[in-house]
């Protein structure tokens, strides 16, 4: 006698995972490439509303000509769907005053940097230190260097934090170029050198870890203002 025929049902399950498993990929795929294509549109919206520094500003000790006349634009969580946002102002005084408010629901920074990383500052091999003079509110900031592209996710940048005491005074910090810190995509890389040399932009950030990847202690909900009189290589 034949032997009865086996249930189908098996069959059609397997079918029925490989469709739910396709559609699942294929989805992740469009919100990855949706989420690619957001973050390439946002850079442009950035780096299109660039700013001149005002008269007068200039990166002190860095010896390439175009340190004499830098560009800045602002980048905010909103490149990874977070809600902070800022903006720059260009002083009749010749500072830059960096402006926003800080949501913390789904976002964690606001950051400003110099456009343009073809070609390093000129900063020397043998500088100590930056020195930032600014004006600030009591909140800790991080001045950032860059060797690349702030989109570059697999070169890392260089930050060293200082906390904007007293609120409303200017004062000027010293952060040794030995200390400041790499990180790549808000993560800590241990063992690197940074060589000044090879330099080609420079940040000031607001965000909520630190330069050692810590929570930062002085970032919270709300507007934070900081003026930037000057920046300096010794």
């Amino acid at each position: 006698s034949s032997s009865p025929p086996k249930p189908a049902m098996p069959k059609l399950l397997a079918v029925g995972t490989l469709c739910v498993c396709g559609g699942i990929a294929t989805y992740s795929v469009w919100r990855i490439l949706g989420l690619v294509r957001r973050m390439q549109e946002y850079r442009h919206a950035c780096k299109g509303g660039a700013l001149h520094a005002p008269p007068g500003f200039v990166f002190l000790g860095a010896t390439a000509e175009r340190a004499k006349a830098l560009q800045w634009f602002v980048i905010d969580d909103q490149v990874m769907g977070g809600r902070s946002q800022s903006a720059l102002q260009m002083t009749p005084a010749g500072h830059i005053e960096f402006a926003g408010t800080i949501n913390t629901n789904g976002g964690g920074f606001c950051s400003c940097r110099t456009l343009g990383d073809e070609a390093p500052l000129g900063l020397p091999a043998d500088c100590e230190a930056i020195e930032v003079t600014a004006t600030g509110d009591g909140r800790q900031y991080k001045l950032s260097l860059y060797t690349a592209d702030s989109w570059a996710m697999t070169v890392p940048a260089w930050g060293h934090d200082f906390h904007a005491l007293p609120p409303g005074e200017t004062r000027t910090w010293r952060l040794p170029i030995t200390d400041f810190r790499a990180s790549m995509r808000g993560r800590p890389i241990h063992g690197a050198t940074l060589d000044p040399t090879q330099v080609t932009g420079v940040g000031v950030g607001h965000s909520l870890y630190d330069m050692h990847g810590q929570p930062n202690p002085h970032f919270g909900n709300g507007p934070f203002k900081i003026t930037i009189h000057g920046l300096r290589v010794v």
